[in-house]
């Protein structure tokens, strides 16, 4: 069975909170959801736990680029961990 889909506007409010992780512009950033992070199905979204910071540039070069993970590889960045270390810490302070 598919790991539950985390949903949370507190949360979502909190990663836009930090500076795009790409070019380290400050915030507000916009939440980008991970498409390449889980197994989801046409027209769903991932869960908010794989969200990142993207600044409106960055994320709209992301939503541009066919392949995801390509886009991910190029920058240099590892989104989907740093999604899990900063969800992980959001769990322990929110105590879900």
């Amino acid at each position: 069975m598919p790991p539950k889909k985390y949903r949370s506007e507190a949360y979502l409010k909190s990663v836009r909170g930090e500076s795009c992780l790409i070019c380290m512009a400050p915030p507000p950033s916009q939440a980008h959801h991970m498409r390449h992070s889980e197994h989801r199905g046409f027209g769903q979204k991932v869960g908010d736990q794989y969200t990142v910071p993207l600044c409106w540039r960055c994320h709209g070069d992301c939503h541009t680029r066919g392949n995801e993970s390509e886009w991910w590889a190029l920058q240099g960045v590892d989104g989907i961990e740093w999604a899990s270390k900063n969800f992980s810490k959001w769990e322990d302070k929110d105590g879900s």
